[in-house]
């Protein structure tokens, strides 16, 4: 162990280079600034540089390297990841709760505002009183002018039903919700999922081609083509490739998910339902995928001008090194979170297209629900979505200090 002294009287300095391992992990050195017995300790090692004082310099070298997560410099002393989850957790807890009561109410104004009683659209004038109000037990529906504790007791039920996921009996096809959602669950993941994936790889793509050659006729086409198909509405791209490609030259189904009678094997099946999904898969990734190419080719243009990079040019790296190697992971963060939330509304399924294609999925399932007020139905989707979008953030908040290393959980 070797030592230095600052001689001056006021405020004494000593700096240790301590080569030692800790949980086979070294130990760089120990830097202390005392003035007396209790002044802050700073430790350097390869995970980082941390401050203690020093009467805690037993406890940090067991918990800084003992701890499966990093630990960081904050304002307050030493904060892990973990904690930062933990506290990630209890804003999204918030989060939930919120929605829960926004969805609750939201789904109910017709009645409270519009004097609207969904049982009205299920039920007859000629109706006996007794039979109404068993269908209003069964549903779980008080009346407008129930009381207080009524309407109590359906949110108690509804939060208890969001919760366990027993969102009660659909209006319309008075099937359990969900079971409704489960059967169409699969083919908007697939949809939803394979489309997810294109976009983002298309535009990725053409983001970094299109950095890669700023000002350039190509860097300007690609963004007249990015912008021109994002601007469209999905539903146009939809019903222009359908009367292309399903009726002008029919070489795609105009609809479904499947054709009838069903492929006898499994081989066809795959081939009969790929076939199904190639139109509303293309109109996704078409009307998608210029955001993430603008993007991807805004923040790399930006990324390839800072001073690293023209260091990295002038040892004369080769240009794709310096974009993959060097470039690439710092302009990548900004696509984090967007990328997160796009696969968390995998699970709402894309309301036009999957009508425009008469898609059998969760967005087609979501417009049939609001149209015919089929709540159950439709808060269930909604709180789906909610919790996908409050995962998915979290997600990506975790992903940032995992890519980028000079975010401080803090």
């Amino acid at each position: 162990m070797k030592g230095m002294r600052n001689h001056s009287t006021n405020n004494p300095t000593i700096a240790m280079i301590i080569p030692i391992r800790v949980n086979r992990i070294r130990v760089d050195r120990v830097v202390i600034s005392a003035r007396s017995s209790n002044s802050p300790l700073k430790i350097i090692s390869p995970k980082g540089e941390f401050t203690y004082n020093n009467s805690f310099i037993n406890t940090l070298l067991k918990s800084c390297y003992q701890n499966l997560f990093p630990l960081v410099l904050s304002e307050g002393g030493i904060m892990g990841l973990r904690l930062y989850l933990v506290k990630r957790l209890l804003v999204a807890v918030v989060l939930f709760v919120t929605v829960l009561i926004f969805n609750f109410f939201l789904f109910r104004l017709p009645i409270f505002v519009l004097g609207m009683d969904p049982m009205s659209l299920y039920t007859t004038p000629d109706m006996e009183a007794e039979t109404v109000a068993r269908l209003r037990e069964i549903y779980g529906i008080p009346s407008r002018d129930a009381g207080f504790w009524a309407w109590f007791d359906h949110f108690i039920l509804y939060v208890k039903n969001m919760l366990t996921l027993e969102f009660g009996q659909s209006f319309v096809s008075f099937n359990p919700v969900i079971n409704d959602i489960m059967s169409r669950m699969p083919n908007t993941i697939m949809l939803m999922g394979v489309s997810t994936v294109l976009m983002i790889v298309v535009g990725v793509i053409t983001g970094i081609i299109a950095a890669s050659r700023y000002g350039s006729k190509i860097d300007t086409g690609l963004i007249t083509i990015g912008l021109s198909l994002y601007s469209f509405p999905i539903f146009f791209i939809g019903m222009l490739l359908l009367l292309v490609f399903g009726f002008y030259i029919p070489l795609f189904p105009i609809g479904h998910s499947i054709s009838w009678p069903l492929p006898p094997d499994p081989i066809s099946y795959a081939i009969d339902y790929g076939w199904h999904m190639f139109l509303p898969t293309v109109t996704l990734t078409l009307g998608f995928f210029g955001g993430y190419m603008l993007l991807m080719r805004n923040t790399l243009v930006e990324v390839l001008v800072e001073d690293y990079i023209l260091t990295a040019r002038a040892k004369g790296l080769q240009e794709r090194t310096v974009i993959f190697k060097h470039g690439l992971r710092n302009a990548f963060l900004p696509l984090i979170t967007v990328i997160a939330i796009s696969f968390a509304f995998i699970v709402s399924g894309a309301v036009l297209t999957e009508t425009v294609f008469a898609w059998f999925g969760m967005g087609r399932l979501l417009y049939q629900s609001l149209l015919s007020y089929d709540w159950p139905v439709s808060q269930a989707i909604f709180w789906m979505i909610a919790v996908s979008v409050i995962s998915a953030n979290i997600i990506a908040d975790l992903l940032y200090g995992v890519l980028d290393p000079r975010i401080k959980y803090g």
